[in-house]
């Protein structure tokens, strides 16, 4: 006998060929902090089981940053997202993960970062299914949850800010919800942005990045000297 499948494993089951891509989508930031810039692998520091929630079961449950659904580490593709927007978006004058000479280090780790969609066990029932279309009853639950945070410090180690991000929202919709047709993974992206939208705030209302540039040239470590055979 045939059995319905859950609607939130179908979408999975698709995401699984797409893959999930972190992205974040602000616009031009209204100020450019006067500083060279050479950014860190963000450290996956999230609980166990918090974040690589199982694959999605017979009952439609799965989770949107499982590493099937990813095309690599999750904590390399956040940060290449948070690189592409702070440079498209002209955060700092320049910034790069092997930039000469940097005025500071951006380093960060990743506390939340989840995307959870259940379906309910008695969806796969299918005369529930036609009532659920006649009904357009709620088939999935989208529960999301972003937790960023990014440290400036200077070359030598010595901390300049400290700046966190957070998202967190629960999303319920139908077969008719026009949500249901979304890029998989857009919710998650939404969280992503805002948090680091409240990133990019916090740096900029910070008065001590103001004088980053001239505090960190008395933290850059001097050039080595000539052997004394070479020098003129």
């Amino acid at each position: 006998m045939m059995r319905a499948v859950p609607l939130g494993l179908l979408l999975l089951q698709l995401a699984a060929c797409s893959q999930y891509v972190p992205r974040v989508t602000l616009e031009e930031s209204p100020q450019t902090i006067p500083a060279r810039v050479q950014l860190q692998p963000l450290v996956d520091a999230s609980m166990d089981g918090s974040q690589h929630l199982p694959q999605a079961g017979p009952d439609g449950d799965g989770a949107i940053t499982d590493p099937a659904y990813l095309d690599g580490p999750l904590a390399e593709l956040v940060t290449r997202a948070i690189l592409k927007d702070f440079r498209t978006n002209g955060v700092f004058d320049a910034i790069g993960r092997n930039t000469s000479y940097p005025d500071l280090v951006l380093s960060g780790e990743i506390h939340r970062f989840q995307e959870q969609v259940r379906s309910p066990r008695w969806l796969a029932i299918p005369v529930v299914n036609l009532l659920v279309m006649l009904f357009a009853a709620p088939v999935e639950s989208h529960a999301v949850d972003v937790d960023l945070e990014l440290v400036l410090a200077y070359p030598d180690g010595v901390r300049l800010g400290q700046y966190r991000g957070q998202s967190q929202f629960t999303q319920k919709i139908s077969v008719y919800d026009p949500e249901i047709w979304n890029e998989e993974g857009h919710r998650l992206n939404l969280a992503f942005t805002e948090a680091v939208r409240q990133i990019r705030e916090q740096m900029l209302e910070d008065e001590k990045l103001e004088k980053a540039t001239r505090r960190a040239a008395t933290h850059k470590t001097p050039a080595p000297k000539p052997p004394q055979g070479m020098m003129r």
